[in-house]
């Protein structure tokens, strides 16, 4: 059959016309003079999105740190308040790592909190926000408080992830986090997708204080990401009636050394009723092989060069000294001047949070008094002159308990 005259005009006319808007949308080609009265396109805004989301660093009574990462260069804010309202703001000028001090607290208070990225000098535009969330500040030293402890998560995303989860079902004040953060300190991914993830709603309810650990290669990565009190690889905080000391056991620590000598003055200067003092290597480990091949020989029982402490903590009357390096958990008998005494220092290991376990010697050590092979966290709580521990399994079941009173 014979299309009609119109039609097949119709038809060239709409061919041309589609032809005419697709050479519009693709600009000139290379060589052809552009309408001078076009108007370029507008630039697509940069995307707003969260690379790490919000997640808090070093509560003090009237203090806490927020941070949060973001895809392109984005200007932050955290908007807060003692009420859902969130009347209080803070914002940090744009870049990619945010971190936002808020100030003037209230001492052991909730607020809640939420923080937004979006474009520089943009009112308008892409944004990203995160849910409503809330921190409680340190609180006075007369009031309880908890934390709980993990070390060595490494490369393990699922299990650091279900341990977190645990974790934040108790509620703690504070984590503290005994060193291998990651596996590999240089691999950005690692940070991101295998430790700030699987903790996502742990980091951004709860402060996380860490310990600097051999993987972590102090790398940039570590002071990029943690926001800490100066020196940041080793550093002291208070909160309740505790004071903790966090330390560096990559580099020496003996007499004549900056750290030993400020941790001696900083222990000696604290007048908390509980002292614990972290730090990745173990100064007592009853493991097969880390310091000496146990099934056929003899161990030195703990890094050499953290051994240098152990005057120190027992001069100072620490109560816990804790570290992770080692892929289990072991909590030894209170120990004084190289013996089991009633008032010496409790050595703990918590290396259990991700990690390839590791195992036991094959006979006991004299300062053994619980062991396990295990991913597991610690659960620590105070009251006054009383100190719980507790530890739980992977699967949340409790295999050791212990109780210090002063």
């Amino acid at each position: 059959m014979q299309t009609p005259t119109k039609f097949r005009a119709l038809g060239t006319a709409v061919c041309v016309g589609v032809l005419l808007a697709a050479a519009a949308a693709r600009g000139p080609r290379p060589g052809e003079a552009r309408d001078p009265d076009e108007k370029p396109a507008p630039a697509a805004a940069p995307a707003a999105e969260f690379v790490v989301g919000p997640y808090l660093q070093y509560a003090t009574k009237t203090t806490i740190t927020v941070m949060a990462e973001t895809a392109t260069p984005l200007r932050c804010t955290v908007r807060y308040g003692l009420a859902s309202s969130l009347k209080e703001s803070a914002t940090s000028p744009a870049g990619t790592m945010h971190e936002l001090r808020l100030d003037n607290l209230q001492p052991g208070a909730k607020y809640f909190y939420q923080v937004s990225a979006r474009p520089d000098g943009a009112d308008g535009g892409a944004t990203v926000a995160s849910k409503l969330l809330t921190f409680t500040t340190a609180c006075d030293a007369a009031q309880p408080f908890s934390f709980t402890v993990i070390g060595d998560t490494q490369k393990n995303p699922a299990v650091t992830g279900k341990i977190a989860k645990l974790m934040w079902e108790r509620r703690p004040n504070f984590v503290l986090h005994m060193g291998d953060v990651v596996d590999n300190g240089p691999d950005k991914r690692e940070w991101t997708d295998e430790l700030f993830k699987p903790c996502a709603e742990l980091f951004s309810r709860v402060p996380l204080y860490p310990c600097l650990g051999n993987h972590e290669k102090n790398h940039a990565n570590y002071y990029r990401y943690f926001s800490l009190p100066a020196p940041e690889n080793y550093y002291q905080f208070s909160y309740g009636n505790a004071d903790f000391f966090s330390m560096d056991s990559n580099l020496p620590i003996f007499p004549g050394t900056k750290q030993y000598e400020w941790l001696d003055k900083a222990l000696s200067a604290s007048t908390a009723k509980w002292k614990f003092c972290y730090h990745h290597h173990p100064c007592y480990t009853s493991d097969a092989d880390d310091y000496g091949d146990t099934f056929k020989g003899s161990s030195a029982l703990g890094e050499v060069k953290v051994k240098a402490l152990i005057p120190l903590y027992e001069k100072h009357k620490v109560d816990v000294a804790m570290n992770g390096h080692v892929h289990l958990y072991e909590r030894t008998h209170p120990i004084k001047a190289g013996k089991v005494d009633r008032g010496g220092v409790v050595y703990l290991t918590s290396g259990g949070g991700g990690g390839k376990l590791e195992i036991f010697g094959p006979t006991p050590t004299f300062f053994k008094n619980q062991n396990r092979v295990d991913y597991h966290y610690c659960y620590f709580s105070i009251l006054d002159n009383v100190l719980e521990g507790k530890v739980f399994d992977h699967e949340d079941r409790l295999f050791d308990s212990f109780e210090i009173k002063k």
